[in-house]
């Protein structure tokens, strides 16, 4: 019998000058990427980079903390609260109540076909190491239709992957106007949220899409292309066109 990889998932918490404001169950890496990413991705602002701290804790899990303030006190969250890899929305009652204060999609929809989705997919499985080794990760990446893979990350958490590779496309000063990002199971509208906080104005993804994802997106004036495949995705949202289009 062989001995498996499995992926890690840890406590991560995250901190500023105010005390905790988010705790989070994910993969240990990239973890100054992922403190970036997540305040942009929920609203948060941009961190300074050079001012975040990572500390390993007795208990294995990780401290993540910003030497200056990033939330103010009325933003603060309940750090009690423990953001699990399949978190969503399990108190909003209806979409008005989710994408209330999202900012909709201004920029330019690039013109992309299913050659340049599958292509970009497929690159990021490429780069997917963790899930190569542990079968137990997800992956996203950002990429251009034109200029290809500009990030790519991984986490056991499909949350945490966003957040990662918005903060690492982020921290090289990449504007995702334009840009597309890639997710390697399914679309629910709580990415939707992210990337629209991240002024991306695509998603496509290997898996489904949900009811909400797609309602959200047409609102917020985004587009989803969902179960990505070489001759066939659904489409939905703002001038998106496919095989299957569902506008």
């Amino acid at each position: 019998m062989e001995a498996d990889d499995l992926a890690i998932e840890t406590m991560l918490r995250l901190h500023d000058q105010n005390g905790t404001f988010a705790s989070l169950l994910g993969t240990p890496s990239d973890l100054k990427a992922l403190y970036v990413g997540h305040c942009i991705t929920e609203g948060y602002g941009r961190p300074d980079y050079n001012d975040i701290v990572v500390d390993l804790t007795f208990e294995g899990g990780y401290e993540i903390t910003s030497k200056t303030t990033v939330l103010k006190g009325t933003n603060q969250q309940n750090p009690q609260r423990i953001v699990t890899s399949s978190c969503g929305a399990c108190n909003a009652p209806g979409l008005d109540q989710l994408i209330d204060g999202l900012p909709s999609y201004v920029g330019v929809h690039s013109t992309v076909d299913l050659t340049i989705l599958n292509q970009g997919l497929g690159e990021m499985k490429s780069l997917q190491t963790g899930f190569q080794k542990t079968g137990g990760m997800h992956g996203a990446a950002i990429m251009h239709p034109t200029d290809g893979i500009l990030g790519v990350a991984e986490d056991i958490g499909r949350h945490n992957a966003v957040d990662k590779v918005v903060g690492i496309t982020s921290l090289k000063g990449i504007d995702n106007e334009g840009n597309i990002l890639l997710l390697s199971g399914r679309c629910g509208w709580d990415i939707v949220a992210k990337a629209a906080r991240s002024g991306i104005g695509t998603i496509a993804c290997v898996g489904a899409c949900s009811t909400l994802a797609a309602d959200a997106a047409r609102a917020l004036q985004m587009r989803i292309y969902a179960f990505v495949k070489p001759n066939h995705c659904v489409a939905i949202g703002t001038h998106a066109t496919s095989h299957n289009d569902k506008p």
